[in-house]
């Protein structure tokens, strides 16, 4: 049987044997916590490396966000701007053109109240309007404010406002600051004497041709029975207002 001594000596060398694996053990298991706790600190470096990257990315997202928003309001604006600008332009156009009317009209006015509306308003259009009544007929003479003494009769004078002569035709012009039926009447009767005055145009056709500033449709109307042309104040300048009529 063993002696005491025997057994102490080997529970020893099982104890000597115990503490030195329990220290390879203890020595593995620092170096594993070593291990891990180098990974959690690269872990938690590339997190916070991550995180760093996600909030400039947040930051950078919202700058975009904020810049596309205000490029939005600013488009937003200049379309607006646009816009009133446009409608501007439309307004200035039409109080162009109203302006353009109105002084038309005033200086029309003003002539005939002078008593130049065949200088300053018809006389000008003379050839252009003599053109579309007898357009196959072009104007050789354009006269103003004719005096005419009868050839025969000294004492007789024949008046006429504007003339305008072709080869053939043979328009005739009076300008009046108001029509009526009466004085209309009385000018295609006046004007059937002129072969009396001017026997150069007595192979003629006479072309009556009465001007104001407005003429009123009841006298249009007249004027197709008489068949005298109307000219008045158009849009721009002084215009036939019956011309096909009759």
């Amino acid at each position: 049987m063993p002696s005491i001594v025997e057994r102490v000596d080997r529970l020893e060398t099982v104890f000597a044997s115990f503490m030195e694996r329990t220290e390879e053990a203890l020595a593995d298991i620092r170096a594993s916590t070593a291990e891990i706790r180098a990974s959690t600190a690269e872990i938690r470096a590339s997190n916070l490396r991550t995180d760093a990257i996600l909030l400039e990315m947040q930051r950078q997202a919202d700058k975009d966000r904020q810049q596309a928003d205000k490029d939005r309001q600013q488009a937003d604006k200049d379309r607006q701007q646009a816009d009133k600008d446009r409608q501007q332009a439309e307004k200035d156009r039409q109080q162009a053109e109203k302006d353009r009317k109105d002084f038309n009209k005033r200086l029309a006015e003003l002539s005939d109240s002078m008593g130049t509306l065949v200088e300053d308003m018809v006389a000008p259009n003379a050839r252009r309007i003599a053109g579309e009544i007898f357009p196959d007929d072009p104007v050789v003479r354009l006269a103003q404010r004719v005096r005419q003494v009868h050839p025969a009769d000294r004492g007789r004078m024949l008046e006429i406002d504007l003339l305008v002569a072709g080869q053939r035709n043979l328009m005739v012009v009076e300008a009046k600051r108001r029509l009526n039926p009466e004085k209309i009447r009385e000018f295609a009767e006046e004007i059937g004497s002129i072969p009396e005055f001017m026997h150069e145009y007595a192979g003629h056709k006479l072309v009556p041709v009465v001007a104001s500033v407005t003429i009123e449709p009841s006298v249009i109307v007249f004027l197709n029975r008489q068949k005298v042309y109307g000219v008045a104040m158009g849009d721009e300048t002084m215009e036939l207002v019956n011309l096909g009529q009759f």
